[in-house]
């Protein structure tokens, strides 16, 4: 986290706009968990609960906020990866479903969300030819979570640079 902090600081420099448009965050789990891993060494504690008065997740999670709008404030696009993994839930009658969710926890999540214009699922598709393609899921289903924050983009298109600026 001290190196990602180092680098925010480069991000300033204006040689460093000219050379990049685009931060990727790869993924935003390993992220979380290095800015974890600061605060908890900042404090000198071996467990978030270990700080005292219930603060602990309240300083990871300004850390982390104030890290990732500071990239957008400095006017650079923002990518921020996660994984998917397909979890079991219960409905209101106690129903049970399954449905693909980022590996990014709850806390982070939501931290990234309030920031996200999109969030996208891909994953390939075999065609009826017998072809795979990647496809990008911009719209959320009871099977996966998805959202766009653009009204009128498709729910699905294929997952390159050109679609995603065609649909927006």
């Amino acid at each position: 986290w001290n190196e990602f902090k180092k680098v925010l600081k480069q991000l300033k420099d204006e040689k460093v706009k000219e050379k990049f448009e685009t931060i990727i965050i790869d993924t935003a789990d390993i992220a979380y968990d290095l800015c974890e891993k600061y605060i908890l060494a900042n404090n000198g504690v071996d467990k978030v609960g270990d700080i005292p008065f219930g603060q602990g997740y309240n300083l990871i999670a300004k850390e982390f906020d104030e890290c990732l709008r500071k990239i957008v404030q400095l006017d650079y696009g923002l990518v921020i990866i996660s994984h998917a993994v397909d979890k079991t839930f219960k409905d209101e009658l106690n129903n049970e479903f399954n449905q693909i969710v980022p590996t990014l926890g709850n806390k982070p999540r939501n931290i990234v969300s309030r920031m996200c214009d999109i969030i996208g699922y891909s994953r390939a598709i075999d065609g009826a030819d017998g072809t795979s393609s990647t496809k990008l899921f911009m719209r959320g289903t009871p099977r996966y979570v998805a959202g766009s924050r653009f009204k009128y983009t498709p729910d699905v298109i294929d997952f390159t640079y050109q679609s995603l600026i065609d649909a927006i």
